[in-house]
């Protein structure tokens, strides 16, 4: 699990359950107090069997989140070229 730092967000790398195995995801919170948290899954087009497997595509996909949209949208850093 990672954590990264944004202006208006925080932005946390993980592993879920899904179907007999584990999704990647990336949890989105703005920094209020009343915000709820937004998951997106990354690494979709992959089948994890084990959460660290999951987990490690989710700390990958996050070095290469650059910001977060005011929607909560993540913004890579391919998309800021």
């Amino acid at each position: 699990m990672a954590i990264k730092h944004f202006e208006h967000f925080e932005a946390i790398s993980s592993a879920v359950p899904a179907d007999e195995g584990f999704d990647a995801v990336i949890g989105v919170k703005a920094r209020t107090e009343d915000s709820p948290p937004r998951f997106h899954r990354v690494a979709t087009e992959r089948h994890f069997d084990l959460a660290s497997e999951a987990e490690e595509a989710a700390d990958a996909a996050l070095s290469r989140v650059a910001e977060i949209a005011e929607n909560g949208d993540l913004i890579w850093e391919e998309s800021l070229s």
